[in-house]
């Protein structure tokens, strides 16, 4: 099987350093934290936007899925699993406004069977509330095209 890959891509976005977008992305410095958890076969995607929240934010880190997640457990933040299963709670600013601490998001990262893995198989995450995005309205303009109706890329979900 192989992986959508470009050749020659930049190091930091993956995509061909002719369509680089490096210099475009923000820097965001915010009390909110971001844990990307990423399937290994999503490293090398240009479709990849997940990486491009993680360049943006500065508080943010990217682990590849597999490893033990329990270091993401961190008592100075209201952890919180982005995926939206039966039992996740929608994230809205008046749930966010009931917590003290800063928010950490754990965001799956790869398709819609690989991230819904995630939560299964990372039994370290198991008491991590879920919580879901709504899409605001049908968009114009997408990063790429859904598989899935209602579903958005990595990077819009998490903004």
């Amino acid at each position: 099987m192989s992986l959508r890959k470009t050749k020659d891509p930049c190091q930091v976005c993956f995509l061909h350093k002719n369509f680089c977008i490096c210099s475009e992305i923000p820097k965001l410095n915010l009390k909110s934290k971001l844990s990307l958890v990423v399937h290994y076969k999503e490293l090398k995607r240009t479709s990849n936007t997940g990486r491009l929240a993680v360049t943006a934010l500065t508080n943010s880190q990217m682990l590849v899925r597999g490893h033990d997640l329990s270091q993401l457990l961190l008592s100075d933040y209201e952890t919180l699993f982005l995926y939206p299963s039966e039992d996740s709670v929608l994230l809205t600013p008046s749930y966010v406004s009931q917590f003290q601490k800063p928010i950490h998001l754990i965001v799956p990262d790869g398709n819609w069977r690989q991230a819904g893995k995630v939560h299964v198989r990372h039994k370290e995450l198991a008491d991590v509330p879920r919580v879901r995005v709504s899409p605001v309205k049908p968009a114009t303009h997408f990063l790429r095209k859904e598989h899935v109706e209602g579903g958005m890329a990595t990077l819009e979900a998490i903004a």
